[in-house]
C-alpha cells in the first residue's frame, strides 16, 4: 500500500497590507472568515508526483463539503479512473479499481503521506486542499515569534528539537508557505501559490507537498473551479473488492 499513486501510474491584482504588528489570530480570524463563506468546492485538475520508484502524473476531479468531507477521483492514461478516495474527519477510503483493492483506515498524516503523497502538519485535509493553514496551531510552544519582512510575515513555533514556520503573505493574508524542521532537518514543506478571487474569496490554484520523511511529493494544480455545487459524496465499492485495514 506505500506509494499508492506509484502503483497505479508508471488573478486579480490587489493592495498589500502593512504586516508590521500582526498577529497570528488576526491572520486566523481571516481565513477563517473566508473559509466559513461558502459551503463546497468543486475542481478538476492534475498533480505531478515524485517516489522513490519515479515520477508519475494524474487528472483529478475533486469535491470537498466543509468542514471535513472530500471526495477524489483519479485518473490514468487515456482517461482511465484508476482510484476513488473519500475521507472524512475520522474515515480514509481509497477503492483502486485496477486492483480491486479497497483501503480502509485513519486519515492520519502517515496514511495520507503514503498512499496520497499528501503532506500535512496535523490541519484537516480539507483546509489543506483549500489553503487556509491557520498559523495558531501550536500558540501553546514554549518559544513563539513573529518577524516581518515587508510583505511577508513568519510566524515562528519552536518545541525541543522541532521547529515549524508559517510565512503570510500581505497581499492576501493567507498562509503561502509552511515548512518544518526536527534537530534541524527539513522533514515537510506546504506551498500556495497562483492565488486567484472566487466569489471574494481568494483559493491557490498551485499546491506543494514534500514530506522527506516518506521520500514523496506532490504538486497539485486546480484548473477550473466552482462553489457551492452539489456533489455526491458516496463511495460505492464492488462486494468482492479485497479489503485491506491500514494501521
Amino acid at each position: 500500500m506505500i506509494f499508492f499513486l506509484a502503483a497505479l501510474f508508471a488573478g486579480c491584482a490587489t493592495t498589500y497590507v502593512n504586516l508590521s504588528g500582526l498577529t497570528a489570530e488576526q491572520v486566523a480570524e481571516n481565513i477563517e472568515g473566508q473559509s466559513g463563506s461558502f459551503a463546497s468546492f468543486t475542481s478538476t485538475g492534475y498533480g505531478n508526483f515524485e517516489t522513490p520508484q519515479g515520477s508519475f502524473n494524474a487528472r483529478f476531479e475533486l469535491s470537498i463539503q466543509r468542514p471535513s468531507q472530500a471526495m477524489v477521483n483519479l485518473y490514468g492514461p487515456f482517461g482511465i479512473k484508476v482510484a476513488k478516495v473519500r475521507i472524512t474527519s475520522d474515515t480514509l477510503i481509497v477503492y483502486n479499481s485496477i486492483k480491486n483493492q479497497v483501503f480502509v483506515g485513519k486519515p492520519s498524516a502517515s496514511n495520507l503521506g503514503r498512499l496520497l503523497m499528501v503532506a500535512t502538519n496535523g490541519s484537516s485535509f480539507t483546509d489543506l486542499l483549500l489553503g487556509f493553514m491557520v498559523p495558531l496551531a501550536h500558540l501553546d510552544k514554549p518559544d513563539s515569534s513573529s518577524s516581518y519582512d515587508g510583505k511577508v510575515a513568519d510566524f515562528t513555533y519552536v518545541s525541543q528539537d522541532t521547529v515549524e514556520k508559517y510565512t503570510v503573505d500581505g497581499e492576501y493574508l493567507r498562509t503561502t508557505e509552511y515548512r518544518q524542521t526536527i534537530a534541524g532537518d527539513e522533514v515537510m514543506k506546504i506551498e500556495y501559490s497562483n492565488f486567484t478571487k472566487i466569489d471574494q474569496i481568494y483559493f491557490p490554484r498551485s499546491i506543494s507537498f514534500e514530506d522527506a520523511r516518506h521520500q514523496v511529493s506532490a504538486r497539485l494544480y486546480y484548473q477550473d473551479i466552482t462553489l457551492n455545487q452539489k456533489d455526491d459524496f458516496e463511495l460505492n465499492v464492488p462486494p468482492d473488492a479485497q479489503e485491506v485495514i491500514l494501521n
